[in-house]
């Protein structure tokens, strides 16, 4: 019945719509008891003496991540600036975690104490995500540490130089694409997709797609790159998995669609183990480690499923870090020709003519390029943290602070890696930092774009080769240049956890 607010007339709502007084009393409850179980840690770190970031309630410290104002890296990097002594502390869903920003403290749990800091706070559960569960980046201890024994292998020099004609290959097909399109304006963060999506194909999958093709897009590209369009659901997900593992087990969520990728290394298996072929790939040498590393008496086994497994892991982590280090690269070249010129010297250096065969030994050999992609990556890691759990109560010796068993750890790497401490004008794209190398600095921990410690990057040097090569083929032919719709600054899409810029990177290209 319709009312006027001057008749006086009460509007009579459908029986049912008004909650009795016991039903009004149990949800009061129900939501005051959820307020109390999200909120009753946000002391936690007053109580113990440790600066915080003040907690709202639901969104905790990371306000502006969830109103899509900030990327999650560069919000830790903003705390990183506001906070001065050794460590703070924030929340993330009434958990409290502890963010380290000295060096010191650092290489204390990545390295020295690294027995009770060995496992992520990453949700590891199987029964959720089969893929996700078995993949070496998620593993807990002990199966972590028998794993990646038997991995090693697979990343030695000798290995990484059989698959680099594989690599050869892809490059070369790239430079062939961008000598079709010579004087054109290209968006190279989806060139550098194209290019990797083809390498690891070849490398972790046994097969060509064939990205650069004219017209055509494989069915592999695509899941490529859906894996790495991030919407809302997506987005929860992947928070659930970071920052509430409990979700993931409750609600049995995936972290990514798998199914495809899992349909297409098993084929490949199949045909291998039928035909007997050998290409140096990856699935050559998981076979080799299966085979030859096998220990009858351990309970991690390199079976179907964890070949598949590690497969996919090193496949989503080559091919959106080594196309971001490229894409970047390039694009800070674009903006700095000086610094362009003379990386392109030292190439020619090297490969005088187009018919001098580029080798693993010359690349690895190249210094200035090393300064270059090292640069690179300081300014754009792809990880916005490094994540450690305490396993038994630990007190940090420089302070006495008690770290409670359980507790998670954060260490900001977009904090350290502009920090004018360790290195001055830190916002300036300076290649001569890392003359010296890296060493000294990822040693100092404050280099971090691989992590660090016995947790750091297996496939890092699998990705450096990856975006050398595609580097010395591009610029040995090519000038990458600034162009109107290129975007100064950058500007990243705050809904994604990685270093992705919210329009791309276009930049023309023209023949040298």
């Amino acid at each position: 019945m319709a009312s006027d607010a001057g008749t006086g007339i009460v509007p009579i709502l459908p029986m049912g719509f008004c909650p009795n007084v016991t039903t009004a009393i149990l949800i009061s409850g129900l939501l005051y008891v959820c307020f109390l179980y999200l909120t009753n840690n946000h002391n936690y770190w007053k109580i113990r003496g440790v600066p915080y970031e003040e907690p709202i309630f639901l969104a905790g410290s990371l306000l502006d991540v969830f109103k899509g104002k900030r990327q999650i890296g560069k919000h830790f990097g903003d705390l990183y600036k506001k906070f001065d002594g050794p460590y703070f502390g924030i929340f993330i869903v009434g958990q409290p975690y502890l963010v380290i920003r000295d060096p010191e403290i650092i290489k204390d749990i990545t390295v020295k104490h690294f027995n009770n800091f060995d496992n992520r706070t990453f949700a590891c559960d199987k029964e959720a995500d089969d893929m996700t569960g078995n993949s070496l980046f998620v593993l807990r201890n002990p199966d972590w540490r028998n794993l990646r024994n038997k991995l090693s292998c697979v990343f030695t020099s000798g290995k990484l130089k059989g698959m680099f004609p594989l690599m050869r290959d892809t490059a070369e097909e790239l430079q062939k694409y961008l000598d079709r399109h010579e004087g054109q304006i290209l968006e190279f963060k989806e060139v550098s997709g194209k290019y990797m999506t083809d390498l690891v194909a070849s490398c972790f999958f046994g097969f060509q797609a064939e990205s650069f093709v004219h017209g055509k897009e494989s069915e592999f590209r695509k899941i490529c790159k859906k894996m790495f369009d991030i919407d809302l659901y997506h987005a929860m997900c992947l928070f659930s998995y970071f920052f509430a593992p409990k979700l993931v087990s409750f609600f049995k969520l995936k972290m990514f669609d798998t199914n495809y990728l899992k349909q297409v290394f098993l084929e490949t298996v199949t045909e291998r183990e039928k035909s007997g072929m050998k290409r140096n790939d990856f699935v050559d040498l998981l076979f080799d480690a299966r085979d030859m590393l096998m220990d009858k008496n351990s309970s991690t086994k390199i079976d179907v499923v964890c070949m598949v497994s590690q497969a996919i892991t090193f496949l989503l982590a080559g091919f959106e870090t080594t196309s971001n280090a490229l894409a970047f690269t390039l694009y800070e070249l674009c903006l700095r020709p000086d610094i362009q010129d003379k990386l392109r010297e030292e190439i020619c250096r090297y490969f005088p003519a187009d018919d001098v065969e580029i080798t693993f030994e010359k690349v690895q050999q190249m210094k200035y390029l090393d300064m270059v992609l090292a640069e690179t990556l300081r300014r754009y890691p792809f990880g916005p943290f490094l994540n450690r759990e305490c396993k038994q109560d630990y007190v940090i010796e420089e302070t006495g602070l008690k770290i409670e068993k359980g507790t998670p750890i954060l260490i900001p790497i977009d904090g350290i890696h502009f920090d004018e401490k360790y290195y001055p004008e830190s916002d300036k794209f300076d290649p001569q930092r890392f003359r010296d190398g890296t060493k000294s600095l990822s040693n100092s921990c404050v280099y971090l774009p691989f992590g660090n410690g016995p947790r750091n990057c297996i496939g890092a040097r699998f990705g450096l080769v990856c975006a050398k090569i595609g580097l010395v083929h591009i610029l040995r032919q090519f000038e990458v240049q600034q162009c109107s719709s290129t975007p100064v600054p950058i500007v990243l899409n705050p809904k994604s956890p990685f270093m992705t810029p919210v329009n791309g990177l276009p930049m023309l290209v023209k023949r040298l």
